[in-house]
């Protein structure tokens, strides 16, 4: 067996999954991968390795913490955000911009002004304090922008839920310019994010036109933090993400949230159909799911698009020009998405944790330790078609 304690780790939680689910298979050359059977025949490789990293500061902590208002909060996140390097601090990253990404960005910053609560304000700045900056600009953004993620933080408590962050998409422009390739080294040299240490997660490249780099973080406060980091394909000027970029700039496509529950002397999942049950209570649509092939290793949705009609005329006829399609579909601006993925036991999130030096607080929300950590290439390619779905409001 390896000397590598992560990949000690993984050997052992793939044999316990192989024991204790008929319908996960083991692989009979690398014992750290679990083989499953998805839709259509399709079988999937799931490397059960923590990606390996040191711990990083809280930094959204020293902005967010003591925020009382909306003005507060408001003020929070542009110190934030002016503290560190973001794209658009990048030479070339700006290329693919419209004028309108900024006017987009900031009618969101002066509707919220006028329209978020302080006790609305108050509950975003608790939530995102956790995080890095990076997320946590992100995830302000997407708070004031969706009304989706919004609910889902304020009826939580209701639940008896801890809604914690699992990750975010930041949609880029085209691999023709490298965008996304300079967004991730961004991360990666500026914010501590780090590739995992196998290539298989490295990179994805998908059938539908457009390519992904995941990264991936751990904070001394036991939160994980995953980005997309994605863009269109180079050949493909018709593929939606660059439109997006275009339009709306870095903004995060969608932010990804999981709720966990403390049942039983254990820290697990909330069932995806709950959480969606509970958003539908609050009018809120739900698009189509995916992964129940995994047994619950991962299950994800999105949340029916947060729509834009304010879209300049000139900019969509532009864009429309690449297909007729782009004219509704350019409005999905910003979706939540629904994630669940499955806890480890209390034994084996301690096991967890101590590959990263943290205890485990069976307690601390932030302390949430998956079995699955990453993204499955065929479930992340059917929530992007899903959120290109024309849905009027």
């Amino acid at each position: 067996m390896s000397s590598d304690p992560y990949s000690r780790f993984a050997v052992s939680l793939a044999s316990q999954l192989v024991e204790t689910e008929t319908s996960f298979k083991s692989d009979s050359e690398k014992s750290q991968l679990v083989h499953v059977q998805g839709n259509e025949s399709q079988i999937f490789l799931l490397d059960m390795t923590p990606f390996a990293a040191s711990p990083e500061e809280v930094t959204a902590m020293p902005f967010f913490d003591g925020v009382s208002s909306v003005s507060k909060l408001l003020s929070a996140y542009q110190h934030a955000k002016q503290s560190v390097p973001f794209e658009i601090d990048l030479p070339g990253a700006t290329h693919n911009l419209s004028g309108y990404a900024d006017d987009f960005m900031a009618a969101v910053l002066v509707k919220a002004n006028s329209a978020l609560t302080d006790k609305q304000a108050i509950l975003i700045a608790e939530w995102v304090k956790h995080l890095d900056i990076y997320c946590a600009v992100k995830s302000v953004e997407s708070f004031l922008y969706s009304h989706a993620d919004l609910k889902l933080l304020e009826i939580a408590p209701d639940y008896g839920w801890d809604v914690v962050f699992d990750h975010m998409a930041i949609r880029c422009g085209s691999q023709k310019n490298k965008d996304a390739e300079r967004v991730s080294t961004l991360l990666k040299d500026k914010h501590a994010y780090v590739s995992t240490q196998f290539s298989s997660e490295a990179y994805y490249q998908f059938p539908d036109g457009w390519n992904a780099y995941p990264v991936y973080k751990i904070l001394k406060n036991g939160q994980v933090l995953r980005i997309f980091v994605d863009q269109s394909d180079a050949d493909v000027p018709e593929q939606i993400i660059q439109h997006w970029n275009r339009v709306y700039g870095y903004t995060a496509h969608h932010l990804g949230i999981r709720a966990t529950m403390l049942k039983n002397g254990m820290r697990m999942a909330v069932p995806l159909d709950d959480v969606m049950a509970a958003l539908e209570k609050e009018g809120i649509n739900i698009l189509t799911p995916t992964g129940h092939y995994t047994k619950g290793l991962l299950l994800q949705v999105f949340t029916q698009p947060e729509k834009n009609f304010d879209i300049p005329k000139d900019l969509k006829a532009e864009i429309s020009a690449y297909g007729s399609q782009l004219e509704k579909t350019i409005e999905n601006a910003k979706l939540l998405e629904l994630v669940s993925r499955r806890e480890l036991s209390r034994k084996a999130a301690k096991e967890y944790f101590s590959l990263y030096g943290l205890n485990y607080d069976l307690n601390n929300p932030h302390h949430s330790a998956p079995i699955y950590q990453y993204f499955l290439p065929a479930q992340a390619a059917h929530v992007i078609r899903t959120s290109q779905q024309v849905v009027m409001k």
